[in-house]
């Protein structure tokens, strides 16, 4: 079986294939004051079940994150808006909630993307906002553009 593993300041998961009956915890190395979570669900995974037990015969995918909400300051047309997520909240959600925190009417979402402030690279929208947030911090700021438009 495969688990992607995410964690603060780093770009992408670590995969590995492991064992069905392998245990999280043999698996994901995880510090003092971190917690581990499913991508996508806020509640804390059980380290010591094993990956058939968390995930079937699904990829299993995890973040592992120190912080129990993350402060995620969106930039939009000069304007800034501050919203709440869990670190396990998929980058997809985190821009939802910044279009609505903005007012911008649906018609005008199709190209939006979230990017980290001068960068070019957008965020993958299926990876969670914890594993953006620079390591050791419980906060990221991040710009929304229109992918397909000059942002001068």
């Amino acid at each position: 079986m495969r688990v992607h593993t995410y964690r603060s300041g780093r770009d992408g998961a670590e995969t590995g294939e492991v064992a069905a009956e392998a245990r999280l915890a043999d698996v994901v190395v995880v510090e003092a004051d971190e917690k581990v979570y499913r991508v996508g669900d806020e509640a804390e995974i059980d380290v010591e079940l094993t990956v058939v037990e968390l995930f079937g015969d699904q990829p299993g995918h995890v973040v592992v994150h120190k912080c129990r909400r993350i402060e995620v300051t969106v930039a939009y047309g000069g304007a800034e808006r501050t919203v709440q997520a869990h670190p396990a909240t998929r980058v997809r959600k985190v821009r939802e909630e910044a279009v609505k925190a903005f007012g911008i009417p649906s018609s005008d979402t199709a190209d939006l993307v979230l990017r980290l402030p001068s960068t070019t690279t957008d965020l993958r929208l299926t990876d969670p906002v914890g594993a953006i947030v620079p390591a050791g911090s419980c906060a990221v700021a991040l710009d929304l553009v229109h992918a397909g438009r000059s942002q001068g």
